[in-house]
């Protein structure tokens, strides 16, 4: 489950992605970088049918953050899919497990 409630087939690792930037050097401040996160974000269909699957995506605004939850069935696919991003953007991809999965592996013994 995720945390919203959703199902999450096990089809590929679950990563937490975290992209920031400066204020400065913020994509929103003109109008080719708007437009290069627009794009980016329209193609999350398309890379759904490569496994690239996103669970929630989230921005800090006046942080200047992305936090996007993504399954990937290759972290090739998945950096792909965050190309764009690269050039303009510091990130950091962490892999990660459900609570449900985590709390089923921590178990106590008997």
């Amino acid at each position: 489950m995720t945390a919203a409630g959703g199902k999450i087939e096990n089809d590929g690792m679950l990563f937490v992605a975290h992209w920031n930037h400066t204020p400065e050097n913020c994509p929103g401040r003109s109008k080719d970088g708007a437009q290069m996160l627009i794009d980016f974000w329209a193609k999350r269909e398309e890379f759904a049918t490569k496994g690239v699957k996103i669970h929630g995506a989230y921005v800090g605004a006046t942080e200047h953050v992305y936090y996007i939850i993504v399954q990937a069935k290759d972290y090739q696919s998945m950096l792909e899919f965050f190309q764009p991003l690269i050039p303009t953007q510091h990130g950091a991809i962490h892999p990660v497990t459900t609570m449900d999965e985590w709390t089923k592996f921590i178990q106590p013994g008997d």
